[in-house]
């Protein structure tokens, strides 16, 4: 698109400013004068359109205030104007570019559009003063009377000027991409937008040259048919809408794009060309997908803690029943591991209602953290100290490690449902007989808790996903282990809510994990 087109260059066939040119030597030697000059309105100025033989620095003065030139007497009386001397005609102003130049006579006629509207100035001027003659100053009116096809085919140059202007100014501000080819298939517009997109700044040639360089696939990963493209189909005629194909860009990020083409007919039908616009569609595909994992998420949300409720409620059920239907005359004895299983299942229900409830909070925002001056390693010996009996039911060895004393400052129900976790989660995985090892260490800024079991491990795959809400592993499935996938998700906003990181790891010893917490001691 080139929009250096000077304002005064006519359309092809029209006349140009070398014309314009021409026009004023014509009447200039019609008038027997030194000078000839065509002005025409430009707001409140005039503006130089053609000259024949001006004085020097007269052609700088491409635009001067209608209210300082003789031309402005002609367009305020609507009648011809006709100075034999300039200096002792008090209706020159003094500011006036004839006086500057050193021209003392002047006349000019109005020149008007085919409605009657004057729209310029058609003057001769000369070096001494004199007496135009009648035929001189009938030449200069018929050359006035020439300048009004001249006039109004440079109006309508310049109104089609504006509106091309206009809309490649538009184009290329649109976000969306545009392209366009002529009736031989030759581009002759690709937007801002489009070349961005696409990485081509410089756009030549055939449309099928063009995208033989393009980074484009089917939405299936194939190469794209050049001679498909929706531009060149609509340019065959036809009405191409909701074609896809991906982008792929040199980040190695891939964008979804939707093309449709349409062809540019005359009113009577005859091809002059075709346009496509290109719409990128990714963050609609990227919400789509995104829906479809929450839809997915959710119903798999809804089993799990379908399941994870049920399965309480029914032991805490079952067991009630059975002591509403035992012998009122029976030994208490009898009836304490019935009361046992309920609590079991009670106790079970309420750490998922907790822990469901403490996702809800962190999400809202209403979970401030109660800092205050504790010893971590004080916190974890008495975390690991509260776990001890589930793990001597399941004959596991806890070997604890590190300072007598670890200050910092952090929330310490936090940091104990935090420390809590991490060991239920490593004697859960952990089959009997296995060792879990927990190591406090610091330096003068950091804390760190190295929680080490010897337990079923995770494979590599599954390593990234062990902070996520409601993941449970293979082996956790599987192996029917009970739990709703919440306990590290939890870890880790804790962690987090103290400026700190936890990472997984493979045991480096043998098979098991090591779960890795590491916390500012100031934060």
């Amino acid at each position: 698109m080139d929009r250096s087109a000077p304002a005064m260059e006519m359309a092809a066939g029209g006349m140009t400013r070398s014309a314009a040119d021409r026009l004023a030597a014509l009447i200039a030697r019609g008038a027997h004068a030194a000078c000839g000059i065509i002005h025409l309105i430009d707001g409140r100025n005039l503006r130089l359109i053609g000259g024949h033989n001006l004085p020097s620095g007269f052609e700088t003065m491409q635009r001067v205030p209608v209210s300082a030139t003789v031309g402005g007497l002609i367009l305020r009386t609507g009648f011809p104007v006709v100075i034999n001397d300039v200096n002792s005609d008090d209706r020159v102003p003094p500011d006036a570019p004839v006086r500057a130049v050193g021209l003392r006579s002047f006349a000019g006629y109005p020149v008007r559009d085919p409605t009657g509207t004057i729209t310029g100035t058609c003057s001769v001027m000369d070096y001494p003063p004199r007496q135009w003659l009648p035929d001189e100053l009938a030449a200069l009116d018929d050359g006035a009377q020439a300048c009004t096809a001249f006039v109004a085919e440079l109006r309508a140059h310049e109104t089609e000027y504006r509106q091309r202007m206009f809309r490649d100014t538009l184009l290329e501000s649109l976000d969306t991409g545009v392209a366009a080819c002529d009736a031989a298939g030759r581009l002759v517009l690709v937007n801002r937008s489009l070349r961005e997109r696409f990485g081509t700044e410089q756009v030549e040639g055939t449309v099928e040259q063009w995208a033989r360089g393009l980074p484009l696939t089917t939405p299936a990963g194939a190469p794209i048919d050049p001679s498909r493209l929706p531009l060149l189909l609509a340019l065959g005629g036809a009405d191409v809408r909701g074609v896809e194909y991906v982008l792929h860009r040199p980040d190695g990020t891939r964008r979804w794009l939707i093309i449709n083409g349409h062809p540019i007919t005359s009113g009577r039908g005859r091809s002059l060309g075709a346009v496509a616009v290109v719409h990128d569609v990714t963050e609609a595909r990227r919400a789509e997908e995104l829906q479809r994992e929450l839809t997915r998420s959710k119903d798999e949300y809804l089993n799990l803690i379908g399941h994870e409720l049920r399965t309480p409620v029914t032991i805490i059920g079952s067991y009630l029943e059975l002591l509403g239907e035992s012998d009122p005359e029976s030994p208490a004895a009898e009836l304490l591991p019935m009361v046992a299983a309920a609590r079991r299942g009670s106790e079970r229900l309420r750490r998922l209602v907790e822990a469901l409830l403490d996702l809800s909070a962190f999400d809202a925002g209403r979970n401030p953290m109660q800092v205050a001056d504790l010893d971590l390693a004080g916190l974890v010996a008495s975390a690991v100290g509260d776990v001890a009996s589930r793990a001597t039911v399941k004959n596991l060895s806890v070997h604890r490690s590190g300072p007598e004393r670890l200050p910092l400052r952090g929330d310490p129900r936090r940091l104990t449902q935090l420390v809590t976790a991490v060991l239920d989660n490593a004697i859960t995985y952990t089959p009997g007989g296995g060792t879990i090892t927990v190591t406090v260490s610091g330096s003068a800024t950091r804390a760190c808790v190295d929680v080490v079991d010897t337990g079923l491990g995770i494979p590599e795959h599954e390593r990234p996903h062990v902070f996520d809400r409601f993941f449970r592993g293979a082996v956790t499935t599987e192996l029917a282990i009970a739990g709703a996938g919440l306990g590290l998700s939890i870890a880790k906003l804790i962690v987090e809510r103290h400026q700190g990181v936890i990472t997984v790891t493979p045991n480096d010893q043998r098979q098991g994990t090591c779960v890795h917490i590491e916390l500012p001691r100031w934060p």
